[in-house]
């Protein structure tokens, strides 16, 4: 017999309880009955480790692509680099044994030799195309959750369909490689509409993220460790807070912009990752880790610091704050979304909500606290289960510690008034756009749009490129949170639940490719999918819901 996790999961949820695992795809390393708990973690002290921050990706030496090409508009001699997809073992606490993580290794970095639990980060630049090539060397006997299989999405990018992480076989594709087999991927970073001749430089992303993205095994392998920044600059956005020319916006850089994946996760008496394979609801952790390190501290000087925050959970919200030790919140500046830099900043904000997969990215100036002060990244939304957030607001749960250095610093560097302004969708535009609805909601303890499961080998839309499309999203799922991701293009949101949505996500200030939708709620995108035919998913980022199997691919034609 040889069912695979698919076949398991339909006789389950739709069937009753599983009572044989007979495929080693489905083999957990620790069992749990679908109503279960797992224990909780052994203690960590907080806040005893540095935050720390991967290297930046290095190039190697030129190589021929297999299938992978760029567009004739790509001008730029490319850039290579490679990546290992690999186990290694690592201390998330100094007070926990070393876990068993997998994670991407710079190609130019010795085995055994990389001491960070996220993959190198990319720094990527307008119109100046990159090959990246992975090589899967997870171990192809491996038992325990996540599967050795990998096909890796650069989560906001612009690219050919072949280069998405398509989750698994369809529309013609198969981009899934399994251990000793490699892939590459083509970026040519080309800004959307390039084909017709209307390249659009305001539609730029900021902070991306890349991570693995195969079918009905996404947050498993996510919760294992495969996620790596990828950043993305241009005239604009520099990365060069000394740059002066009238064009560099001269946001905080260097040392002093820092990116943070935050995640949950939870772990055995032997400081291994618990993960429970029979909650499709939404595993929650009971330890919060930035960039792979259970509640690590920071040091700060006394000026400004960009942080670049991404959610980078299973099915976790947050709202985030920073207090100062007694509680109080400290101002910031809201300056991105996933979509790229806002077209002006949010000054003065206090809390960001954030669901799996956002992005949001503030300036912090700690120049207005003095010297050895402790300052605090916290959650303070409440969440017992997969559902979600529950609407109250928890006193505050610390996940990272700032510690304010000592005397002034030099600070080049600002947050101007306009960031990268865009025009807002016009009526005209949205008079001519092609209309969709799409239903998210739980069936037989499983998850659907429009009441069907994802089948890869099924379009539920077929979208003409670069013609508009208004797609209405609703959430009609209960008491149940949807994070929806749509791959190729961001989004502009033109209404939440038939009003103007907030700030940070109105069409003319914000876009995004990540839309929360809480619980019966309706929200209405505009799309103009551009330059790229073919197969492309959209899903719930709820990865336990993403897995279970509320997908569905779309196509541009």
């Amino acid at each position: 017999m040889s069912w695979n996790r698919r076949e398991i999961l339909r006789a389950g949820l739709l069937g009753g309880s599983f009572s044989i695992l007979p495929s080693r795809r489905a083999v957990a390393r620790s069992f749990f009955s679908p109503s279960s708990t797992p224990p909780p973690s052994p203690p960590a002290t907080p806040f005893v480790a540095p935050l720390t921050l991967p290297p930046l990706a290095t190039p190697v030496a030129p190589f021929v692509p297999v299938d992978a090409s760029l567009p004739p508009q790509s001008l730029n001699p490319p850039t290579y680099y490679h990546l290992f997809d690999e186990q290694r073992f690592l201390k998330v606490h100094p007070q926990y044994p070393p876990t068993k993580l997998w994670g991407y290794r710079d190609a130019n970095v010795p085995a055994g030799a990389w001491p960070h639990a996220l993959g190198p980060t990319f720094i990527g630049e307008a119109q100046k195309p990159l090959f990246v090539r992975h090589t899967n060397i997870l171990p192809a006997n491996h038992v325990g959750f996540g599967v050795p299989e990998m096909t890796v999405h650069l989560h906001g990018g612009h690219h050919e369909a072949r280069s998405d992480g398509f989750p698994g076989p369809g529309g013609g594709l198969n981009p899934v490689f399994g251990p000793g087999q490699s892939y590459d991927y083509a970026y040519p970073l080309l800004d959307p509409g390039f084909t017709t001749g209307q390249a659009d430089a305001t539609d730029r992303p900021s902070t991306l993220w890349y991570h693995d993205h195969l079918l009905d095994f996404t947050g498993q392998n996510v919760y294992r460790g495969l996620a790596g920044f990828f950043l993305f600059k241009d005239a604009v956005d520099a990365h060069d807070e000394n740059l002066n020319d009238g064009v560099n916006l001269r946001l905080p850089s260097g040392e002093f912009d820092v990116p943070m994946i935050v995640q949950d996760k939870r772990f055995d008496s032997a400081g291994q990752l618990v993960l429970d394979v029979f909650n499709h609801d939404g595993f929650l952790g009971d330890k919060y880790l930035v960039n792979g390190t259970i509640q690590p501290y920071m040091d700060v000087k006394r000026r400004k610091y960009r942080l670049r925050l991404l959610a980078g959970t299973n099915a976790r919200f947050f709202a985030f704050r920073i207090v100062r030790s007694n509680g109080q919140p400290v101002p910031f500046d809201l300056i991105a979304t996933e979509g790229g830099l806002m077209s002006a900043p949010i000054r003065n904000r206090t809390t960001i909500f954030m669901g799996p997969a956002e992005r949001f990215e503030i300036v912090v100036n700690f120049a207005a606290f003095a010297a050895g002060e402790l300052l605090y990244l916290e959650n303070r939304a409440r969440q017992d289960d997969g559902r979600g957030p529950n609407g109250t607001l928890d006193p505050g749960q610390r996940v990272l510690q700032f510690r304010v250095g000592g005397g002034a610093v030099a600070d080049p560097s600002r947050v101007p008034d306009v960031l990268r302004p865009f025009a807002a969708i016009t009526q005209t535009e949205i008079n001519a756009a092609t209309r969709r609805t799409f239903v998210f909601k739980r069936r037989h303890g499983a998850w659907v749009i429009n009441d069907e499961f994802v089948d890869l080998n099924r379009s539920v839309a077929g979208a003409v490129r670069n013609t508009p499309e208004i797609w209405k999203l609703v959430n009609n799922s209960g008491g149940w949170w949807h994070p929806i991701h749509v791959h190729l293009e961001f989004m502009h949101v033109l209404k939440r639940n038939g009003i103007l949505p907030p700030l940070e996500e109105r069409d003319g200030r914000a876009k995004k490719d990540v839309i929360n939708l809480g619980p019966n709620e309706t929200v209405e995108v505009f799309f103009n999918f551009r330059d790229f035919p073919g197969p492309w998913a959209f899903h719930c980022h709820n990865l336990e819901h993403e897995d279970a199997f509320m997908m569905a691919r779309f196509d541009v034609l």
